[in-house]
């Protein structure tokens, strides 16, 4: 028998419910990638307070520490999540203000 809503997320069993925890933000912006000492141009697709979506063709592993430079904001160290062939999913350690890389209303 299938677990009603309530039983899924108390028990973190929601398949189809997003992870993310904090909005994200389309950007679209030049950034730079610092990975293994390499730092490699690339492409800021998405931010949140405490993750990013970036395209990028850089040498990168799952658990990966990198410095991802952020236009107006500077380094910021992350841990890498997920990657696929032309994109990487990061986490940041803390919350990093992302109101600088936001368009202005």
């Amino acid at each position: 028998m299938a677990k009603n809503q309530s039983e899924q997320k108390a028990t973190g069993d929601s398949r189809s419910s997003d992870r993310r925890h904090d909005p994200r933000f389309v950007v679209n912006l030049p950034a730079h990638v610092t990975i293994r000492g390499d730092r490699v141009l690339c492409k800021l697709i998405d931010i949140s307070e405490h993750g990013a979506l970036v395209e990028s063709k850089g040498p990168v592993h799952v658990g990966d520490k990198v410095s991802l430079d952020l236009p107006k904001i500077g380094p910021t160290i992350a841990t890498v999540l997920r990657i696929t062939p032309t994109h990487m999913a990061m986490v940041f350690p803390g919350a990093v203000v992302i109101s600088s890389l936001l368009p202005k209303d």
